[in-house]
């Protein structure tokens, strides 16, 4: 009785009365399915398991869009909901976010998986399902009828077993990212209540922190309105991003950071809407004192009482000025004005200066804390982690010109500006010191890259370490410019993209593979161009040999070419977000096809807003568009009977090549010209390859290769004429033939076994027939291979 599941699960609820309800997919399934399922028995599910039944819950009062597409939509008063896979797309960098690959990048553990095809079928067995098994003996009688309902009872414990182990999982992991506690001490940080910190953006934990200071020094926060918001002057400035010299370096490239840039622009120069006094004129004012004040942010109308300006600028003649300003007022590189400490201290500057101290206490703290309290260790960890984020954001609250609650123009192009100075002074000073010899070759926000010819590594950690000492003494507290690595050898490509051998210290000896912005770092790719890039640029900063890596690039491309890859060195996965999609438009992107032909067949398999869908490229007609050749890996796999094989050369020229030219044409390598040198691809061995089948109907052929499935001998790969498996030679020499056929088929059989007692440890047979299929596990692939080589022999 579905009705009698339903209650007994909402009684076990109250009766645990447990503060977080938590699911992997939380929407789809889980909780989202049982609410569901009770809708359609008239049953108020989410009501019924809250802590005020009586009372209407927040979904029912309001449609939350917003928590529907960011979290999980699902409202339990008295109770948080989390939705675990929407806080792993935050917390992990992975190309796929099922329950498998989160598993085993969180806990290092395999999970199976199951169709749900498969898993209805293990609940609902029963011994009609199992009356032709007699266990093996050779009658019926007692003994049968036992061994049926004990099959019958093990396939509805697997059942039951598979959806509890997979709930120990998500416990687990919670427990192993220490979510909660850490979430905890969050909301503690931030004042606001649990759940906003996993469902809210960073501008409410800003404004919480911000308006609890300003309250205790009776400030007040506008309250803009949307058309206020969009009249505000346009913000103007830009942090400076150099045009890197694009090329190899071999000499060491030192890297510079300047931490915290834009918080420490803050409180070096007391920057903040309460300090901010107007915009000086563009042009010499006539009187001496004179301010434009007309407009000042999301304000129409704003004037400086009588005397103030005047009284400020003589403070500063007195000698009470400060923050870099050298006055009583500091006027900011884009033209605005602002108040020194002296005269009236910022609000924003002492929340991000009490924010940057109390995380360097913490630090400390975490340091002395001995290794056996690992939960203090933890909760400090966690509080210094929200602490960083938080300083990191401020500057994006007086900027968010679009969606911002109380964005200023004045306040964040002045915030910018400061930055951008400073990261130009900074250049300058290491242009014009002769001792140091070295040039400034690229320079990104709050970053510099600075080359140093003929020089080691440990004399460029010396020089980074003076050139970094000598900005700090440049500039007022709390800017600190910091030597964070040394590239040898790096390449340069464009603006935010780079890679090198890094060195973080003098004594490193063997350096670490670095990247930003590189197909090696990007999750729209896949696998066969990220791991061919990275060790083709491992063998380029190791050897310098521009021929071994020629023939370790020519080597996998034919490897792809001749599909001796896995299928999951070729699947893509990327983001869907179905309702976003223009309706003008003549295509969709590739995985939203394969989104929409999944819903086709089950309109539960709509994947959520931001999923990553996987896909493949098959083989087709020429001139074929791309958005008709995808598929899912999983469709492919099943289908490959069908003729269908992956489009290896999309691969090789539309990616591969490519991305390998966008980096190696900086070193004077043709990648494409090596890719023309290869021969063409060499056919399977007669070991791999799939027979015709004679006896296959004709109608069930669906594309031409399922004509030309094999004409060649099974044994020693020579034509064969018609339908035939052995060619004439090798029919003459029955008991060779049947000896190698053998031989083959036994040792397909052994690697098969292999690979069914690697899955037996993960669970994916449960004592039972090998039923898993968990795209994310790289022995599913070769289990499918090895079944196909079997089919072969």
């Amino acid at each position: 009785d579905e009705r009698a599941l339903l209650r007994g699960f909402i009684a076990h609820v109250l009766a645990r009365d447990p503060d977080v309800l938590c699911g992997f997919e939380i929407q789809g399934a889980s909780v989202g399915y049982l609410r569901d399922r009770a809708a359609k028995l008239g049953i108020g599910l989410l009501r019924d398991v809250s802590r005020a039944a009586s009372l209407p819950g927040a979904a029912e009062r309001q449609d939350d869009e917003y928590g529907r597409l960011h979290a999980s939509g699902l409202h339990v008063t008295g109770r948080i909901v989390i939705n675990l896979w929407r806080v792993l797309r935050t917390e992990l960098k992975l190309q796929s976010y099922t329950m498998e690959a989160c598993a085993r990048a969180v806990l290092r553990r395999r999970l199976p998986r199951f169709t749900h095809r498969t898993l209805s079928r293990w609940a609902c067995a029963n011994d009609d399902d199992f009356n032709g098994f007699n266990g093996g003996g050779g009658g019926g009688g007692n003994n049968g009828t036992t061994t049926v309902v004990a099959a019958a009872a093990h396939q509805r414990w697997r059942a039951i077993d598979h959806a509890s182990s997979r709930a120990v999982v998500v416990a687990r992991m919670l427990e192993q990212l220490d979510l909660v506690a850490r979430t905890s001490e969050q909301a503690r940080i931030f004042g606001i209540d649990f759940f906003s910190v996993l469902s809210r953006g960073s501008q409410y934990r800003v404004e919480s922190m911000l308006l609890r200071l300003a309250h205790t020094q009776n400030y007040l926060a506008v309250s803009p309105s949307k058309e206020q918001v969009a009249r505000q002057p346009a913000m103007e400035c830009l942090p400076l991003v150099m045009e890197p010299e694009s090329k190899m370096y071999s000499d060491p490239v030192a890297v510079l950071d300047f931490q915290s840039l834009y918080p420490s622009m803050v409180i070096a120069y007391n920057l903040c809407f309460s300090t901010c006094l107007g915009r000086a004129p563009r042009e010499s004012p006539p009187e001496r004192h004179l301010v434009d004040a007309a407009k000042l942010g999301v304000l129409d109308a704003f004037a400086l009482a009588p005397g103030v300006l005047p009284s400020l600028v003589e403070l500063g003649a007195r000698g009470g000025g400060g923050g870099g300003g050298g006055g009583g007022v500091y006027c900011a590189p884009n033209g605005a004005v602002f108040a020194t400490p002296s005269a009236r201290p910022g609000v924003l500057p002492r929340l991000l200066t009490e924010i940057l101290d109390t995380r360097v206490m913490v630090k400390a703290a975490l340091k002395r804390a001995p290794a056996s309290a690992k939960a203090r260790k933890r909760a400090l960890n966690a509080r210094q982690i929200g602490l960083k984020l938080i300083a990191n954001v401020t500057y994006g609250y007086a900027a968010a010109g679009f969606s911002g609650r109380m964005p200023m123009a004045e306040l964040a192009d002045a915030i910018v500006q400061c930055g951008r100075d400073t990261l130009e002074r900074a250049i300058r000073m290491v242009h014009a010191n002769p001792a140091w010899n070295c040039r400034v070759v690229y320079g990104d926000t709050d970053s510099l890259f600075v080359h140093m010819p003929g020089r080691s590594v440990r004399e460029a950690h010396a020089i980074g370490a003076e050139i970094a000492a000598a900005v700090t003494a440049a500039n007022p507290p709390p800017v600190v410019l910091k030597l964070e690595k040394v590239y040898s050898p790096c390449i340069l490509a464009t603006k935010k993209r780079y890679v090198g051998h890094a060195y973080e210290s003098a004594d490193q000896l063997v350096p670490s593979f670095d990247a930003k912005g590189i197909e090696t770092q990007r999750r729209d790719s896949c696998a066969a161009v990220t791991k061919l890039m990275k060790a083709s640029l491992r063998l380029l900063f190791t050897t310098a040999d521009l021929s071994l890596v020629k023939r370790h690039v020519q080597r996998q491309l034919m490897k792809v070419m001749a599909g001796r890859l896995p299928l999951s060195e070729f699947t893509f996965a990327k983001e869907v977000r179905l309702g976003t999609y223009s309706g003008v438009a003549s295509t969709l992107p590739p995985a939203a096809v394969v989104a929409g032909v999944a819903i086709q067949n089950d309109p539960r398999a709509e994947p959520k807003f931001g999923e990553r869908v996987p896909y493949v490229v098959v083989a087709g007609q020429p001139g074929a568009r791309l958005v008709d050749l995808v598929m899912s890996p999983e469709t492919f796999i099943e289908s490959v009977h069908r003729g269908h094989r992956v489009q290896f050369r999309y691969y090789v020229e539309k990616q591969i090549v490519p991305a390998m030219k966008r980096l190696f044409d900086l070193v004077g390598a043709d990648v494409g010209a090596w890719y023309r040198e290869l021969p063409p691809p060499p056919r399977e061995p007669p070991t791999k390859r799939l027979l015709a089948n004679p006896h296959a109907a004709t109608s069930s052929k669906q594309t031409v290769d399922a004509y030309y499935l094999s004409s060649h001998c099974a044994v020693c790969g020579e034509m064969t004429t018609g339908t035939r498996v052995v060619c004439a030679a090798c029919e003459d020499e029955p008991a060779t033939t049947t000896a190698t056929l053998r031989a083959r088929a036994a040792e397909a059989e052994t690697r098969a076994e292999h690979l069914a007692a690697t899955c037996r440890t993960c669970g994916g047979c449960g004592g039972g027939a090998i039923e898993c299929r968990s795209l994310d596990c790289p022995v599913y692939y070769e289990r499918r291979k090895t079944d196909k080589e079997s089919a072969a022999a």
